[in-house]
């Protein structure tokens, strides 16, 4: 099985096109912490993009923090925060055409703040290494 479902970027394109967490900004050259790829829309068969603009690069720390929401001393990590950090590293986000993915008309959340704890973590390069 391909990495997309046309030819154009794949997953390792985008994933070494980006070169830090996009929501906390962990370097991937730092050691503690490994980069991971997120799907915006995910769930069962979901479709990549080739554009990459169903992708994120974020950290196993911040990856786990959106999916399970136990980070304590940080606050939610939402959707809307993930679609604000999309936005900060890849421009403009198409909503649309994320949602068109699970064949909706429009995502059910919308750009959102992200968490004050990660934007400090961001001016501390990421803030301290994770287990």
């Amino acid at each position: 099985m391909g990495e997309t479902s046309e030819p154009g970027l794949t997953r390792n394109d985008y994933m070494l096109m980006h070169g830090r967490c996009a929501v906390c900004h962990w370097p991937a050259d730092r050691p503690g912490r490994r980069l991971e790829l997120h799907h915006i829309v995910g769930g069962p068969g979901r479709k990549d993009l080739p554009c990459g603009s169903n992708w994120l690069c974020i950290c196993g720390r911040c990856h786990h923090a959106l999916h399970s929401q136990k980070m304590p001393g940080y606050g939610d990590l939402t959707h809307g925060a993930i679609l604000t950090a999309k936005a900060e590293e890849d421009g403009p986000v198409d909503e649309e055409r994320i949602a068109a993915l699970r064949r909706w008309k429009a995502l059910p959340y919308h750009q959102s703040e992200i968490p004050e704890a990660y934007l400090a973590d961001r001016h501390r390069r990421g803030g301290e290494p994770w287990p």
